[in-house]
C-alpha cells in the first residue's frame, strides 16, 4: 500500500471505504429507481457500438432478447453475454473472475464543432463488470492533449476498475484548440460525460447513484474544473440532469495554468501562450473556482514523475484543505507518471468511491441540488 501523507477530513471516512463499498453494492436507497433518469436528447448508441469481451473485436451479433445479456442500447452489437444482476456477495474475485463487457465507441455528446467546419460527436467506452450488481459509477478522463481517441491507453486501468466492480465510463474530450477544443469546450465534454453516466448507468447494470470522476495527468487538470467549479458547465449534452461529480480523483495532475510547467500541453488546449491567452486561463484556474459545495477530493502523485512535477498536487490538496474541503494528498513512493495508474491509482479510485456516497454533502444525482 503507498503511503499518504496530508489525507485531512478525509482520515476521518477512508478507514471505513472498504466497508462502505461492499454496503453500497447491495441495493438499497441508492439502488436503481431512487432517482428517475432524465428524457435524453436521443437513447440509440451508434450503429458502430460494439461489445467487446477481452478486448478483443469478433464477429458481432445482434443483442440476444434473453434476461442474461447486457440490456445494451437499441442497434449495438454484443459479443458474450453476461450473467443476471443479483444481490453481490463481498467478495473481489466475483468480479475478478472473468473479463468486463467492454461498449466501445458510444457517443454520448450531440454534434459539437470539432474545428472541421462540421459537426461530430465525441466518443467513450464503457466497462461492465460481470460479477452481480448494481455497480457504482466512474467516469475516467484521460490526459493529453491528444484530441480524439486519445483515451485508448487507459484501457488496462478502466479493465482494472471493472474488475473490482465498478462501471467505468472512459470518454474522450474535445482538448486541442487547434480542433475547436480547450476552454470551456474540454469541461463542458467532462459534464456531458457525467450527465451521460447518471442516465444510463442502470442500463449496463448500474445502481443509478453518485458518480466519482477520475482524471489522469491533463485530463486530471480539464475534470478539476468540473469538480471544483460550483457552477455546472453547460451545453453539447445527450442529456440532462448534474454535471458535477459527487467524488474527484486526479492521479498526477497538473493543475497550475499560471505559473506552473507543461508549457507546451498548455498552449495546445488554450491555443496560445501564457501571455497570448492570460484572460482565458485566469478563468480556467482551479484555485480560483473552489467556492461551491466540497466534494471529496483525492490527489495522487507519484514522487518519480518527470512528466508532472508532483508538487501540482501538494499544492492543490493543501489550497483545498484550507478552505474546508475534505481534500487527501496520496504521495506514491516511486511512482511515475503512467505507474500511477496501478494499484495505488486503483486503492485511491475505490477509496473515493465510498466516500461518496457516504458524504454527507454529495450532489443530488438528478437536480444537482446539496444532498445535505
Amino acid at each position: 500500500m503507498a503511503g499518504r501523507i496530508g489525507r485531512s477530513g478525509a482520515s476521518k471516512l477512508a478507514s471505513a471505504a472498504a466497508a462502505l463499498l461492499l454496503a453500497i453494492l447491495i441495493p438499497s436507497s441508492f439502488a436503481a429507481g431512487s432517482h428517475s433518469a432524465p428524457a435524453p436528447v436521443t437513447a440509440t448508441a451508434s450503429a458502430a457500438s460494439t461489445v467487446v469481451a477481452a478486448n478483443v473485436i469478433a464477429a458481432t451479433t445482434t443483442a440476444p432478447a434473453d434476461s442474461s445479456s447486457i440490456n445494451a442500447a437499441p442497434g449495438t452489437s454484443i459479443v458474450g453475454t453476461a450473467p443476471i444482476r443479483q444481490a453481490p456477495a463481498p467478495l473481489a474475485a466475483q468480479y475478478q473472475a472473468s473479463t468486463p463487457q467492454i461498449v466501445t465507441n458510444v457517443p454520448y455528446t450531440s454534434p459539437v464543432d470539432c474545428g472541421s467546419g462540421s459537426p461530430c460527436q465525441w466518443n467513450l467506452d464503457i466497462y461492465v463488470p460481470t460479477g452481480p450488481g448494481p455497480y457504482p459509477s466512474v467516469v475516467l478522463v484521460r490526459g493529453g492533449p491528444t484530441g480524439a481517441d486519445g483515451r485508448q491507453y487507459l484501457d488496462s486501468f478502466a479493465q482494472s476498475l471493472a474488475s473490482e466492480g465498478l462501471l467505468v465510463f472512459n470518454i474522450d474530450i474535445r482538448d486541442l484548440a487547434s480542433q475547436g477544443g480547450g476552454y470551456p469546450q474540454a469541461m463542458q465534454d467532462v459534464a456531458c460525460g457525467i450527465r451521460y453516466a447518471r442516465a444510463v448507468a442502470t442500463t449496463y447494470g448500474g445502481d443509478g447513484g453518485p458518480v466519482t470522476l477520475v482524471g489522469h495527468s491533463f485530463g486530471a487538470y480539464v475534470a478539476s474544473l468540473v469538480a471544483l467549479n460550483p457552477v455546472e458547465y453547460q451545453g453539447g449534452c445527450l442529456y440532462g440532469g448534474s454535471g458535477r461529480p459527487d467524488a474527484f480523483v486526479g492521479l498526477a495532475g497538473c493543475y497550475d495554468v499560471l505559473n506552473g510547467g507543461n508549457a507546451g500541453d498548455f498552449a495546445s488546449y488554450f491555443g496560445g501562450t501564457a501571455d497570448e491567452t492570460a484572460a482565458v486561463r485566469a478563468a480556467a484556474n482551479p484555485f480560483a473556482h473552489a467556492t461551491g459545495s466540497a466534494i471529496p477530493v483525492m490527489l495522487v502523485a507519484g514522487t518519480a514523475d518527470e512528466t508532472v512535477d508532483p508538487i501540482a498536487s501538494s499544492d492543490l490538496a493543501a489550497f483545498l484543505a484550507g478552505r474546508g474541503w475534505n481534500a487527501a494528498l496520496e504521495s506514491v513512493p516511486d511512482a511515475t507518471h503512467m505507474s500511477i495508474l496501478g494499484s495505488a491509482g486503483e486503492e485511491a479510485v475505490m477509496d473515493m468511491v465510498g466516500l461518496a456516497y457516504a458524504a454527507t454533502n454529495a450532489l443530488d444525482q438528478v437536480s444537482g441540488a446539496s444532498g445535505s
